[in-house]
């Protein structure tokens, strides 16, 4: 028998597989606990970055205030202050970025009702001094101007490109107007310019508010496929049996980001939950596989602690293949010049290979040909399983070789196979 390597099936009680599976069940829970604390402490970095970004903001718009109080009423410019003071209290307290964007957007009507007290004031001043009704035009027409020179670089042909085209005409037309000196000439160029430029204005301040709001949602969006990450390369199992699969969600956090820079703000969103569904299946198999491994690894010790009762010295255990960790676990005992060498699969059959043993052959039951027959490293091995199943609650199959003849009766202390080579072909 010996040449041949020895291999058995190995099943755990439903005790001892039952408390794997507890102990798999209270471990991932402490793995949940370690991907949820890594993506709140990913929010709350985000956060602070926004609390810190909109607190520079509304210091920007107080002093904008302060450098231009002298160019408004006393009341608008406490008025603005007041609303800009008001701000500071709820920038530190806000606990969600939904808040704080609504914070920064308030800032922005702050700074813009500051632009408007500020217009207001120039307006009511320059129409004192205005003694002629053309210089009237003249003021309203730069005032026109002045608020389409407002609108941000940029911001009027990307949301207005039509709007633009037209006031610009209508600009062109007024100016044409005022060079012939009658105010009869002027006053119904203006009036259609400063309806044309407040509709341009409101369609790009609108768009704008439209876009921003987008691009908000899309970044919370993108923020949260950066705390998905975040969380699973925390998780040791799954980075353990699916670091891959992190690696090319990494790479959709990247899409996700670069969709943002191409404005693309829907993309991040269907990024976002094939993200969701490929967590699940990540962290469901990872499971799977780690319950799998711990078996394997709770069959390994069990098999080396039995051999040590039975006076065998057991070298370290190794990995059959090192850093893969569904690899087989292998390990040889010794004892009195006899070495038993195991390889403890992940799944499918223990696998043995004895050395040392005496070695015999005997006519088949069957058909009398010659076969290996070992019942000294069979007595051993059965002798192992055995304690297996009384101490550990590993249920060993019967023991089996390539060439064993199924009809004959166990014998005395003969041989088991010892050819790994022939073991490793067989079918595990």
């Amino acid at each position: 028998m010996s040449g041949t390597p020895k291999y058995s099936s190995a099943e755990l009680e439903r005790q001892r597989q039952q408390q794997l599976e507890e102990e798999r069940r209270r471990k991932a829970a402490q793995e949940a606990r370690l991907r949820a604390e890594a993506a709140e402490r990913e929010r709350r970095q985000r956060l602070e970055n926004l609390r810190s970004k909109v607190n520079s903001q509304q210091q920007s718009v107080a002093t904008q205030i302060q450098q231009q109080q002298s160019a408004m009423y006393p009341q608008d410019a406490a008025a603005l202050q007041q609303r800009c003071q008001n701000q500071t209290n709820t920038i530190r307290q806000a606990q969600d970025e939904s808040k704080l964007q609504n914070l920064a957007i308030e800032l922005n009507q702050i700074l813009q009702d500051t632009d408007q007290a500020v217009t207001r004031k120039r307006r009511d001043d320059e129409e004192k001094k205005r003694k002629e009704e053309i210089e009237r035009l003249q003021f309203e027409l730069e005032e026109l101007e002045r608020e389409v020179g407002r609108i941000p670089t940029g911001d009027a042909s990307k949301f207005d490109e039509t709007g633009q085209n037209s006031v610009k005409q209508a600009l062109a037309t007024v100016r044409s107007a005022l060079a012939t000196g009658n105010p009869q000439n002027v006053q119904a160029p203006i009036n259609n310019a400063t309806k044309v430029v407040k509709q341009h204005t409101q369609v790009v301040a609108q768009r704008r508010a439209e876009w921003e709001k987008r691009k908000a949602a899309a970044e919370q969006v993108v923020g949260q496929i950066q705390d998905l990450v975040t969380g699973l390369k925390a998780d040791p199992v799954v980075m353990r049996w699916h670091s891959h699969s992190v690696s090319q969600l990494e790479n959709e956090l990247q899409k996700a980001n670069q969709a943002l820079t191409s404005e693309q703000f829907d993309l991040p969103t269907e990024i976002l939950a094939k993200a969701k569904e490929k967590e699940k299946q990540i962290i469901e198999e990872a499971n799977v596989a780690q319950l799998k491994a711990d078996k394997r690894d709770y069959i390994t010790e069990s098999i080396v602690a039995t051999l040590q009762d039975m006076g065998f010295s057991v070298l370290s255990i190794q990995d059959e293949h090192a850093g893969h960790p569904s690899t087989a676990k292998v390990f040889t005992a010794t004892a009195a010049g006899k070495a038993i060498s195991v390889s403890v699969p992940v799944e499918g059959q223990v696998w043995y290979d004895v050395d040392g043993y005496s070695k015999n052959t005997v006519a088949s039951v069957a058909d009398g040909n010659p076969v290996a027959i070992c019942d000294e490293a069979e007595a051993v091995l059965t002798e192992m399983h055995s304690a297996l199943q009384q101490e550990f609650g590993v249920q060993m199959g019967e023991i089996a070789w390539q060439g064993k003849d199924p009809n004959r009766i166990t014998r005395t202390a003969t041989d088991l196979p010892t050819d790994a080579k022939q073991a490793k072909g067989g079918n595990r």
